[in-house]
């Protein structure tokens, strides 16, 4: 019996055309690159999909690739001969594998076979094969009991000109396109719930994403910025490289409390944020903003508001949680795994100097105005003097990949 493999199928790759070539190669890079840490794997691209045989555990290869953007499912697989008569005896052996495993039941266990076949001049039509298996299968496993819409064990068999696949699941991953087709973008990240959503579900559509934060020392503790650190980390897993910027920004805020309207200090705040992040996308070459705003959440983000904000902005901003409610938002961010590190109880720069009556209608006028008290320039070069950058490549840590 020839070694077990990993089958990792592609997910909207399989809707492009004459451009497929250069997101299945980015996948390729991809999935190399996550799991080059672990071992050395070989990779053999087919139609939509890819093969991954070696290293030294397929198992945990899984694990990492589960995750991966435009992975829409995968399986660990069994090649076996596809001559119907060798096929079955694997099949017979491969089940009795698997029930073998699992806890000892009083009822039948219901099962169905699946067969595909990829190569169209087996002799058998696909029903015909998983017809076969089936009856080998109950005639070898009085235990088991056919049941075609509930089952609980699915034997799936893929018919290739040369062998056989079986396996018993595909595991869903997230879908969407390979980090690096859609280009680069700039996720304004805090310690919250949000922003690290926000940067995932913008991997997700092709986008790597650079991270920046503002960090109020001295007003803020070092934690502050330990936790974000811990985020990045955590979601480096999604994308090959990953970047973060820390900006110090107390001058900034302190400057805002001094000279502006205290109503204001949450917009001015953000349009300051965006006036940074101008530089950091240009040093990156990335083609956008990527926020964590959800309309009408908080006081910043209402709709005069965000157009307040926005207006600093010389790139697109992209708010992929606009239209979703708080509770979905932690929903996902529990799927994702970065609720735990996002709930941690340290204050990031937004909550220094909180209005107590924040402004939920914000003027460009008034804005306008209230900025001209600001060395606006020298804010956003101090901040830029002070930038810390760190890099990270693709960790890996156990986590659930069923966002």
């Amino acid at each position: 019996m020839q070694e077990s493999c990993l089958i990792v199928r592609l997910s909207e790759t399989t809707l492009k055309g004459r451009n497929r070539a250069t997101f299945e190669q980015r996948m390729a890079n991809n999935i190399q690159a996550h799991l080059r840490p672990h071992g050395t794997y070989k990779l053999k691209r087919q139609l939509a999909r890819f093969t991954v045989n070696g290293g030294a555990d397929l198992r945990l290869a899984a694990e990492i690739l589960r995750g991966l953007p435009g992975v829409a499912n995968l399986s660990l697989a069994q090649p076996v001969p596809n001559e119907i008569d060798a096929l079955s005896a694997a099949a017979v052996d491969y089940v009795g594998r698997l029930l073998a495993g699992r806890p000892p039941r009083k009822a039948p266990l219901p099962f169905r076979v699946e067969a595909s076949r990829k190569h169209k001049a087996y002799p058998l039509r696909s029903q015909e094969v998983a017809a076969r298996l089936g009856a080998d299968l109950l005639a070898a496993f009085p235990e088991l009991k056919v049941n075609l819409t509930r089952p609980e064990l699915v034997v799936q068999v893929e018919i290739h000109r040369d062998h056989a696949l079986l396996f018993e699941e595909k595991v869903p991953g997230p879908g969407g396109l390979a980090v690096g087709t859609g280009g680069s973008a700039v996720c304004l990240l805090s310690g919250g719930i949000d922003s690290p959503v926000a940067a995932y579900l913008m991997m997700t559509r092709g986008l790597r994403v650079v991270y920046l934060n503002f960090h109020s020392y001295p007003f803020i503790g070092e934690q502050s910025k330990e936790k974000v650190h811990d985020l990045v980390r955590f979601l480096s897993r999604f994308q090959p490289r990953s970047r973060l910027y820390v900006a110090p920004f107390a001058p900034v805020q302190t400057a805002i409390r001094d000279e502006c309207p205290e109503s204001l200090r949450t917009v001015l705040y953000r349009r300051m944020m965006n006036r940074v992040a101008n530089h950091i996308a240009r040093r990156e070459r990335a083609g956008a903003l990527i926020t964590g705003e959800s309309v009408g959440q908080v006081a910043s983000q209402t709709l005069p508001n965000i157009r307040a904000i926005a207006e600093t902005a010389q790139v697109p901003v992209l708010q992929p949680l606009c239209g979703l409610g708080k509770t979905e938002i932690i929903d996902r961010a529990r799927r994702i795994g970065t609720y735990p590190i996002s709930i941690q109880p340290f204050p990031d720069c937004c909550t220094l100097f909180q209005p107590r009556r924040p402004e939920t209608r914000a003027k460009l006028d008034a804005v306008h105005r209230a900025e001209e008290r600001l060395a606006v320039d020298d804010l956003v070069a101090g901040c830029l003097a002070g930038l810390e950058v760190t890099d990270y490549g693709p960790e890996y840590y156990p986590a659930d990949w069923s966002a």
